[in-house]
C-alpha cells in the first residue's frame, strides 16, 4: 500500500526530511525538501523548484528565526547519517548553514550547490528564469 501522507522518498534515509525542515523557514525548508527527494521523485524538476525557492528567499528575504548553532550541529550529524551522495549532502548542508547564518554569500553558496546538482542531471527542460511563476502552481 502506498503512503501518500509520508511517502518513502521522505523516510528512506536514517532520518526523515521533516526532522530538518521543521526548523527552517518556508523557502529554505521547501528548497531542502526538493533537494532531499530529487533522485527518488522528480529529478531535474525538483532541483529547479529548489532554485526557485532559493531565489525567492534571496529576493524577499523574509525575517525568520535563525537556526541556533547547537541545533545546526545536531542536524548536520543527522544529515551525515542519511548517506546522501557528496553533492546532495553539500546542497542540503549549505541550506542548513544559510538558516544559521543568513548572508548573501551563503545563499549564493546554496544556489551554486543546487546548480551543480542540476548540471549532473539529464536535461529534461530548461531552467526557469527569475520571473518564472511558481512551478507548483500548474
Amino acid at each position: 500500500m502506498t503512503d501518500n501522507i509520508n511517502p518513502k522518498h521522505y523516510r528512506q534515509h536514517a532520518h526523515e526530511c521533516i526532522e530538518f525542515t521543521q526548523y527552517l523557514n518556508f523557502n529554505l525548508g521547501n528548497a531542502f525538501k526538493y533537494i532531499w527527494r530529487h533522485k527518488e521523485k522528480n529529478g531535474r524538476e525538483d532541483l529547479e523548484k529548489a532554485l526557485w525557492h532559493l531565489r525567492r528567499q534571496r529576493n524577499d528575504a523574509p525575517k525568520f528565526k535563525k537556526l541556533k548553532s547547537r541545533r545546526y550541529f545536531k542536524l548536520c550529524n543527522k544529515l551525515e547519517a542519511c548517506g546522501f551522495d557528496t553533492d546532495t549532502d553539500a546542497a542540503l548542508g549549505a541550506i542548513l548553514y544559510t538558516a544559521t547564518d543568513y548572508t548573501e554569500d551563503n545563499i549564493s553558496w546554496a544556489t551554486a550547490c543546487v546548480k551543480d546538482l542540476l548540471k549532473k542531471m539529464p536535461s529534461e527542460s530548461p531552467m526557469p528564469s527569475e520571473n518564472t511563476p511558481n512551478p507548483e502552481r500548474k
